[in-house]
């Protein structure tokens, strides 16, 4: 007899499946159980807004990928309609990123970020200290080497496409005084849902948390990228965010975050090289949103040296930074969307990933500041401990 466990799984796995299907080019297949999941999904959704066991939120997690199903299922008709599925926009899944991740013996194309940063974590949690290294991580574990560590953003390519995500909001009431807010990430002519960056904001409890979802994940317990927002004693905050697949948390530090309340400047290391937000005004100046300040989006850039600034008694840092930008965002943007994210292009999935759930995250924190803090949540953050999500409390 199937177990409740077994059912979750299941259907799980049935919200993810058309999308692998799609992507392995199995079209019909792929019409056929979005369709399935349409209606599946459905009768799970009508089932629990009869019960009182089941939290409205969970409830509308599973609607969300209801109209998702519904988006694709049309989109997928469409095009067979037409005859053709040439050019077809297909959503991340988890599987994209673990292909981009594996390397053959005899792969003589460029380390991705996201394969050295993995590599690097393999070989720190698995191999014994006198083990000799891989040749293509010594210059990012040997410090004297540091310097040989060839950068990364002088190597893309001038003349590649710059990828474009078009970002839209939507919330819920799930409780009283609790909304589950939601940022959509669609292409570039904004049709084709590929994420959304969930959070959920309470009068009682500040956003300290959000996920990244890709479009197959919408449903409880899944998501490509969790992101904590610590709060500092300073007043700005340190951004911690895990990947699906795993390899070690990467953690976002603000400059001076003992004594500044500003988000950016702020920087991580990411696949052996190091990186910086940087503040989206021209002037430099904060640009975190509130009553008074309106809302800028940060600027990526690698960086390649980094040095305290003479005099500073809060902690401001000065850097070099090298190649292009690599990452920034524009209000409104084309195609009818609230705002705009653009990445130069080359850049590999997972490290696109991270960069979205940072930005967006910053998004919905600075756009729902919070009322108050009944519960200690951001004491608990700024003390770096971690806790359960409103999401797991209201579940």
């Amino acid at each position: 007899m199937a177990t409740s466990e077994d059912i979750k799984n299941e259907i799980y796995k049935l919200s993810v499946l058309p999308f692998i299907l799609e992507r392995r080019g199995d079209y019909d297949k792929a019409i056929e159980i979005h369709k399935s999941a349409i209606d599946i999904l459905s009768a799970a959704a009508e089932k629990f807004r009869k019960s009182s066991n089941v939290r409205k939120i969970n409830r509308k997690m599973f609607e969300r990928q209801v109209d998702l199903h519904c988006e694709r299922f049309a989109y997928l008709e469409s095009l067979k309609r037409k005859g053709s599925f040439e050019g077809i926009i297909l959503p991340p899944t988890v599987l994209d990123v673990m292909q981009e991740l594996e390397r053959d013996d005899g792969d003589n194309s460029p380390w991705t970020l996201s394969q050295i940063r993995k590599a690097l974590h393999d070989y720190g949690k698995e191999a014994p200290t006198n083990t000799e290294p891989p040749s293509q991580l010594k210059p990012f574990l040997d410090a004297a080497d540091s310097v040989k560590a060839p950068f990364f953003a002088p190597t893309l390519s001038s003349s590649a496409e710059p990828v474009i995500y078009r970002l839209s909001h939507s919330s819920e009431l799930v409780d009283m005084g609790v909304r589950s807010h939601w940022w959509f990430v669609k292409d570039s002519a904004n049709k084709h849902t590929l994420y959304a960056l969930q959070a959920v904001w309470s009068q009682e409890v500040p956003i300290v948390e959000a996920i990244l979802r890709r479009a197959g994940e919408f449903l409880p317990q899944m998501g490509a990228v969790s992101i904590k927002m610590r709060k500092t004693k300073g007043g700005s905050f340190r951004l911690v965010t895990s990947t699906v697949p795993q390899a070690g948390d990467i953690v976002e530090i603000p400059d001076g975050e003992a004594q500044r309340k500003d988000w950016s400047p702020r920087r991580f290391k990411y696949g052996g090289r190091n990186f910086v937000w940087k503040s989206g005004r021209a002037d430099g100046k904060s640009a975190d949103g509130g009553l008074f300040r309106s809302f800028s989006w940060e600027t990526l850039y690698e960086t390649k040296r980094v040095w305290a600034k003479e005099g500073s008694r809060t902690g401001k840092m000065e850097d070099e930074t090298i190649g292009p930008r690599l990452c920034w965002g524009e209000k409104g943007g084309g195609n009818g969307a609230a705002h705009s994210i653009y990445m130069v292009g080359g850049l590999d999935l997972q490290f696109r990933e991270h960069l979205l759930a940072s930005q967006l995250a910053r998004l919905v924190r600075c756009s729902n500041p919070p009322q108050k803090d009944s519960t200690g949540a951001e004491t608990v953050s700024a003390g770096g401990e971690s806790i359960l999500s409103l999401v797991e409390w209201l579940s």
